[in-house]
């Protein structure tokens, strides 16, 4: 696995950490949350940008033909069922901020960025009444 690929499998778990613990997070954990989620949209984007020239330049014979007729590896099948928890965490942060439809793609960096961007900006204008 390369650099890129692990960081990216490192920072789903983060992704669900910060989610889970976004209404609690100080806003040194906050400016962190950010600055890592700027981190990992760009790798991402390196990521998905070398997959798909990969993709494009591979010969016929050099695609993986896996029995059942299923377009991916093992190690891809394993690889999106692994994503579960991490889909699960945008679609929290998607009801959260009221969102209905369904997102077009992406892995849920502005969603991420936005809640974490709303939650500096209520740390920051100090207690309110429900605290």
């Amino acid at each position: 696995m390369n650099e890129r690929r692990e960081f990216l499998t490192f920072f789903r778990s983060e992704f669900i950490k910060m989610v889970d613990r976004l209404d609690t997070m100080t806003e040194s954990q906050v400016l962190d949350g950010i600055s890592e989620v700027r981190v990992a949209r760009t790798i991402w984007k390196e990521e998905i940008t070398e997959r798909i020239g990969e993709m494009i330049h591979a010969e016929p014979r050099e695609r993986p033909k896996v029995a059942g007729g299923i377009p991916y590896t093992r190690e891809e099948m394993e690889f999106l069922i692994s994503v579960q928890a991490f889909v699960n965490s945008v679609n929290k942060l998607r009801l959260r901020a009221g969102a209905k439809a369904p997102p077009l793609g992406g892995p849920g960096f502005d969603l991420l960025e936005n809640a974490l961007n709303d939650r500096l900006k209520s740390l920051r204008e100090g207690p309110t009444s429900d605290s």
